[in-house]
């Protein structure tokens, strides 16, 4: 570098080089995970994760950034431990993350995902289940053989996360066509736990591979919990108002399914006057068209839901960050960690017309 010039090093740049690196120390062990299983279930599983075509040929791609794993690394090396050691437990992360994909896409009847059909729709919902079932049993199998610290075994940070996946996909579920007179906060916050639950337990594993302090642990899972909140408010706004060519999902998505999630929730709490059109638009049993979902859309956001769920996932972001820095470790460490949880919403607001602003958007140089 010539003289007097300086490098700047951004937020974006700090994320990607630690999403790159933790894929690659991680992406080889799932691969051997995944061909351990039976061979008709790891070429749907190799499927659903972008590898191969139906047909087993070969993509040369893999899908998806594995945050999850990233997660898992880097609470272990905040609290010293290596990549290598943290390793299986990022494995056993993804494993779980992608056998709720599996079972989610079918329960939500979603027939695209990252642009491809998804692999209920090409293999059947049985074999899927199974595949589903079958990276589920390999990830728990995984952390049997990984210790931890006595006040958190890394299988039960897995088992724990697991539980609650399963909660908040039960509650998820029950928000599809809920009443529009009795959805409130709560039961949306209920169905996060599908999100925040992988998140908290990503971290968990990580720390405890590491043998960090109870309280580091406590709070480091509960940081990963507010951003799980705040990216299931972010993936809410995209689903609605997102680009389909990013998103590689339908456009309105969520309202098709006549779910309530949070910017229809606040919408519906808002007390104007576009809240009662929108609510008596939600309580029609008519069969909804393009128009008419479009129609919901601007309801929904003239109504205040789409503002008001940007700023509550601002603010759980902000105090996911604030948690973060009471976490202890080290700092390096904890500074990739504080540019992933940007990350997380500044992806989605780029694929959204209104990204958002403020924290959620700032990051400082590595």
């Amino acid at each position: 570098m010539s003289e007097g010039k300086v490098l700047s090093v951004t937020a974006a740049d700090v994320v990607k080089e630690v999403l790159a690196e933790c894929r690659a120390a991680t992406l080889p062990a799932l691969r051997r995970a995944v061909e351990d299983l039976h061979p008709r279930l790891a070429r749907i599983s190799a499927y659903h994760l972008g590898w191969c075509e139906p047909d087993g040929g070969p993509t040369g791609v893999h899908a998806g950034k594995m945050l999850r794993a990233a997660l898992t690394v880097l609470a272990a090396r905040a609290f010293g431990a290596s990549t290598k050691t943290a390793v299986p437990g990022a494995v056993a992360t993804e494993l779980v993350h992608n056998f709720s994909l599996l079972h989610d896409d079918l329960m939500d009847a979603d027939e695209l995902r990252r642009g491809r059909p998804t692999a209920w729709v090409v293999f059947g919902t049985g074999p899927t289940v199974l595949a589903g079932d079958a990276l589920l049993s390999r990830a728990l199998h995984i952390t049997t053989g990984l210790k931890g610290t006595p006040e958190h075994p890394v299988g039960k940070a897995l088992t724990e996360a697991v539980s609650a996946i399963i909660r908040g996909q039960a509650a998820d579920l029950g928000l599809d066509g809920f009443p529009v007179d009795r959805v409130g906060v709560d039961d949306y916050l209920a169905a996060c736990a599908k999100t925040s639950g992988l998140l908290g337990g990503c971290v968990e594993v990580g720390a405890s591979l590491a043998g960090a302090p109870t309280t580091g642990v406590r709070t480091l899972r509960t940081a990963a919990w507010d951003l799980g909140v705040a990216w299931q408010m972010a993936d809410d706004i995209e689903s609605i108002w997102g680009d389909p060519a990013a998103s590689g999902k339908p456009a309105f998505g969520d309202l098709r399914r006549n779910k309530r999630t949070y910017p229809v929730i606040a919408a519906l709490r808002s007390g104007t006057a576009a809240s009662s059109r929108l609510a008596a638009r939600l309580d029609s049993t008519e069969v909804r068209g393009e128009g008419e979902l479009a129609e919901l859309a601007r309801l929904v956001e003239e109504a205040g839901g789409r503002a008001e769920a940007e700023r509550a996932a601002l603010q759980h972001l902000d105090r996911a960050l604030h948690l973060l820095g009471e976490a202890g470790g080290d700092s390096v460490a904890v500074d990739d960690l504080a540019a992933l949880f940007r990350h997380v919403l500044d992806r989605h607001g780029k694929r959204t017309a209104a990204a958002p602003t403020g924290p959620a958007t700032r990051g400082a140089a590595r």
